[in-house]
């Protein structure tokens, strides 16, 4: 009787095993395409583009992108070992705007005034302004090939104009000085167009120089009742000096005007 029970156990132990072998032969993966797909961009980054599992081999093939190109790679359902990894397509880096503006100022021997990013066809570029030899020209830069792809002559009364309005202007330069706008003008010089403000506080007065195109304080210069022009602020980024002294000209003379006006008196 125990032979018969020792016998039938065995057999059942046995006929169990071959079951579990079959088993395991007929389902070999031991993890889900889900998991091959989370197992590849934790590690490498950016998203799985097509993913599928090879019987035979037992292993994922997927095919991701990340910022550096796009990769097929294979992992394995039962170890999950990520192995033959392989490049499909490289991506090349694009360069920053800052970059951009150097290689055409480089390229072209100007100075570059206006700068924004454009798409054209989904692929990036950059739409520049460019001061040459007192011309003005619209660029197109291909930030991917790293070139120049389109150099227009546009009239300066296009290209440049002001940025800021006058109210602007005004507001700003009451920022620097409280007081009276008396008044309002547009003034070139060799660092650009500006808006010439006069404010009076009463006492005495100032020329406030703002940039048309940024709304920046070039400099600041004063004047008190005798006309005599001080300078109480002096950026690096100064009027030309042509500029200033035409100024002082100016005012030494209203106040030579003054003092012969007070003698006949």
């Amino acid at each position: 009787m125990k032979l018969k029970i020792c016998l039938i156990t065995f057999i059942i132990l046995g006929l169990s095993y071959s079951l579990f072998l079959i088993f395991i032969k007929d389902n070999p993966t031991t993890i889900s395409q889900k998991e091959a797909e989370s197992i590849v961009t934790n590690f490498y980054g950016g998203k799985v583009l097509k993913a599928k599992l090879e019987q035979e081999k037992r292993n994922y093939q997927l095919i991701f992108e990340n910022d550096k190109g796009v990769y097929k790679v294979s992992v394995d359902s039962e170890t999950k070992k990520i192995s033959n990894i392989r490049l499909i397509e490289k991506k090349e880096a694009l360069i920053t705007i800052e970059d951009a503006k150097k290689n055409i100022e480089k390229e072209l021997s100007g100075q570059v005034s206006q700068l924004k990013e454009i798409k054209k066809e989904g692929q990036p570029f950059v739409e520049a302004t460019i001061v040459k030899d007192n011309e003005h020209y619209l660029i197109e830069y291909d930030l991917k090939e790293k070139t120049i792809v389109s150099n227009k002559e546009i009239s300066s009364s296009v290209s440049n104009p002001p940025n800021i309005s006058e109210q602007e202007a005004k507001d700003i330069a009451l920022q620097q000085i409280k007081g009276e706008i008396t008044n309002l003008s547009i003034v070139n010089t060799q660092n650009g167009r500006h808006y010439k403000v006069t404010v009076d506080d009463y006492s005495e007065g100032a020329h406030v120089y703002v940039q048309a195109n940024t709304g920046k304080v070039s400099s600041i210069s004063w004047y008190s009742e005798q006309q005599q022009p001080t300078t109480r602020q002096q950026p690096s980024n100064m009027m030309n000096d042509n500029a200033d002294d035409e100024n002082d000209d100016n005012s030494m003379d209203e106040a030579d005007d003054d003092a012969d006006d007070e003698s006949d008196d």
